[in-house]
């Protein structure tokens, strides 16, 4: 998932907000720096990627790519379900896309101080640029993949991947529109799975 879907899944808490961003901008098991409910939003992020990553769905959606994107499938499809997300949006939440970018921004400038590095030169990018609810527009999704391929040599390809995504986007639109419910499904399980295991540890103190 791309940054809107884990936000989305966040469920308007802000601190499951920044702690779904947070899960690409920090490495590893020690996270005893941040706060407790931060550390729970950035391992329902780590359980929300190994998820889709092992969905059969998802290993349907890689298959539609051909050399030399097939490599570079599990990120296009990140992307393309990020747009297909923001086109559905009042299907999914109550709240205004614009609102609940709004919110994102707030939850990120608030905790300003704790954030890694990196994602306190982001944030600011984050919300000038639009990037949330910019997914709606393809080319915004271009531009999306543009930026990935520039992170490192290995992810070059994926500066040219976007006519593939087009050429498969019916079906991995029918694809997403399957497997977002069920990992929303999962999405809140996993909340409630941590959130009691802090809450049995809090009582043990």
């Amino acid at each position: 998932m791309n940054f809107l879907a884990h936000v989305y899944l966040a469920n308007s808490d802000p601190d499951s907000i920044v702690g779904q961003i947070c899960g690409d901008f920090v490495r590893g098991s020690d996270l005893d720096y941040l706060p407790e409910a931060v550390v729970r939003g950035i391992r329902v992020h780590r359980a929300i990627d190994s998820y889709t990553d092992q969905h059969p769905l998802n290993l349907q959606a890689r298959e539609l790519f051909d050399k030399p994107y097939r490599r570079y499938a599990g990120i296009i499809t990140d992307v393309a379900y990020d747009h297909y997300l923001a086109l559905d949006w009042k299907t999914y939440s109550d709240i205004p896309l614009q609102s609940y970018s709004d919110l994102v921004d707030e939850s990120l400038a608030a905790r300003h101080s704790i954030l890694p590095a990196e994602l306190q030169r982001f944030a600011p990018y984050l919300k000038s640029e639009k990037i949330l609810q910019s997914n709606v527009d393809r080319v915004h999704i271009e531009l999306t993949l543009q930026r990935i391929s520039r992170r490192r040599k290995s992810l070059t390809p994926l500066a040219t991947a976007a006519p593939a995504l087009w050429e498969n986007s019916d079906q991995l639109k029918a694809i997403f529109d399957e497997f977002f419910p069920q990992l929303i499904s999962y999405a809140k399980s996993m909340q409630q799975k941590f959130n009691t295991e802090a809450a049995i540890g809090h009582a043990n103190d």
